[in-house]
């Protein structure tokens, strides 16, 4: 049976790096492909759809995710920027829902990253394969892994 009612979450430690650039790098949209496990391509644009550099409210994500032999576009609007701790979306093309980061003091030069998002994707069958625990569990572990490679990328 599908869990559609919580939303993915991965966290992760990070210590000899500061908050302040953990979420400068969060801002440096065009740098993601090179971490971000699934993540084909990555665009940025700003509500003329010109692509931008800068991350604010109203600037649009466009994610090309692949995985497990699929492919999906998901545009997303950045809703709320607060350096360097939060930074948050929602979607709006290909999901439908809510998502942040989370960046914590978690000790000296040590943060606690955690992604959230709750979703749910077109078409319908997409979603349900999606929210299944099988691949939820599949889900969680790249974003683990994204944030794990994340760390090593500003190491």
């Amino acid at each position: 049976m599908a869990d559609t009612d919580k939303p993915y979450r991965a966290g992760y430690l990070l210590s000899g790096i500061g908050a302040e650039r953990v979420f400068a790098a969060l801002l440096d949209v065009k740098s993601f492909p090179e971490w971000a496990v699934g993540l084909g391509g990555v665009r940025a644009t700003d509500d003329t759809g010109a692509e931008t550099a800068e991350i604010q409210p109203g600037t649009n994500l466009e994610f090309v995710l692949s995985a497990a032999g699929l492919t999906h576009t998901v545009v997303s609007e950045i809703i709320a920027v607060q350096p360097p701790h939060l930074l948050e979306w929602r979607y709006v093309r290909g999901a439908v829902g809510t998502g942040g980061w989370l960046v914590e003091e978690a000790g000296v030069e040590t943060v606690k990253m955690t992604l959230a998002t709750d979703y749910r994707v077109n078409p319908p069958w997409l979603n349900n394969i999606a929210h299944r625990p099988f691949f939820r569990g599949l889900t969680e572990d790249l974003l683990r892994r994204s944030i794990r490679r994340f760390g090593q990328r500003l190491r």
